[in-house]
């Protein structure tokens, strides 16, 4: 869950000027919640060309290549002792469990816009259990939120359940808990790892288990045609790369509530992207739960009420503490 907890004394500038971020910060910020829901529309196309294992393999693989080239260029120490074991677990649920049940969800016949919906309500769902993990204070706010948050769910999909979509709505239910799952334990146990070391082991993590599993799930190790290319290359370099690095920049040259903001359009804008690319209805009693769905998340993220600080040289978020952002390094 992206919550701004900072304080103390204001960390020194990142080098770039006040006068560019005037304009850099929100280019940026328009650019990222497209990045970011590009995953769940390209994701859709991408599951309907190829095998959902032969996607995650070539989404690790592109990715990897990505990260390991940010490795090379900012040499950050490299994990010691357990420290391994834990990123490994946490590849496990935060990578595999996540999009292999995402991506099975959207081959199955989920629709983008719903995906999304499910997936935004694990952060939500990070900081009603954050209390029974971390051992700490939990506000009123998260569990306000997550229940109406819920509410919309609901809404968006009480005229389907049952119907067009049955049980397999189950699945990006199941990967939002993998993501929540795999939040809580990187924050708990790999907080201290910088953010380049912890996402090169997960996407190489991923990339061994998943080529593992390939012969034994009978998928296509190369995608069969020129779709299935780009749309791999999409989701390594664009959704997990570029979106990536759009947040880290957001959370250093703003704060978690600015790109915790900019995380809730993201149903809104999958949604509306998936009518005219992937042609999926959008009804007014879609347009009414995603609303609501849009305020419990929200007033979750405690954004409502919350002023705007003084203008002036925004706070900078130490390196070592980026990943405390709820695990978002492998972004839909």
């Amino acid at each position: 869950m992206l919550r701004d907890r900072r304080a103390g004394p204001v960390a020194p500038s990142t080098g770039v000027a006040g006068p560019s971020r005037t304009w850099l910060v929100p280019l940026l910020s328009t650019l990222f919640v497209p990045v970011y829901a590009s995953g769940f529309v390209v994701g859709k196309i991408a599951t309907a060309h190829m095998a959902v294992p032969t996607v995650l393999l070539w989404r690790f693989l592109v990715a990897l290549v990505v990260v390991l080239v940010a490795v090379v260029a900012t040499r950050p120490a490299l994990p010691r002792g357990r420290a391994w074991g834990h990123l490994v677990v946490t590849a496990l649920l935060l990578q595999v469990g996540q999009f292999a049940f995402c991506y099975t969800g959207l081959a199955a016949g989920v629709p983008a816009g719903v995906t999304s919906l499910v997936l935004g309500m694990a952060p939500l769902l990070v900081g009603l259990l954050t209390p029974l993990v971390l051992s700490t204070r939990l506000g009123a706010a998260p569990v306000i939120g997550l229940i109406i948050g819920a509410c919309g769910v609901y809404i968006v999909l009480s005229d389907r359940l049952g119907g067009d979509l049955g049980t397999t709505i189950v699945l990006p239910v199941l990967g939002a808990l993998s993501m929540a799952a795999g939040t809580l334990y990187q924050k708990r146990f790999n907080d201290d790892t910088p953010v380049a070391t912890s996402v090169a082991v997960q996407m190489g993590t991923s990339l061994v288990v998943t080529a593992a599993a390939m012969p034994f799930l009978g998928a296509a190790w190369l995608p069969s045609d020129a779709t299935g290319w780009w749309t791999s290359l999409w989701l390594g370099v664009v959704n997990s790369a570029g979106a990536f690095v759009l947040m880290f920049v957001l959370l250093r040259w703003r704060s978690t509530v600015h790109v915790s903001s900019l995380l809730n359009l993201v149903p809104a804008v999958t949604a509306l992207a998936a009518v005219p690319i992937l042609g999926e209805p959008l009804t007014l009693h879609a347009v009414a739960g995603l609303v609501v769905a849009l305020l419990g998340m929200y007033i979750g993220l405690g954004l409502v009420g919350r002023r705007r600080g003084p203008v002036g040289p925004p706070a900078v978020t130490p390196p070592a503490r980026t990943d405390r952002t709820g695990g978002r390094a492998g972004p839909a």
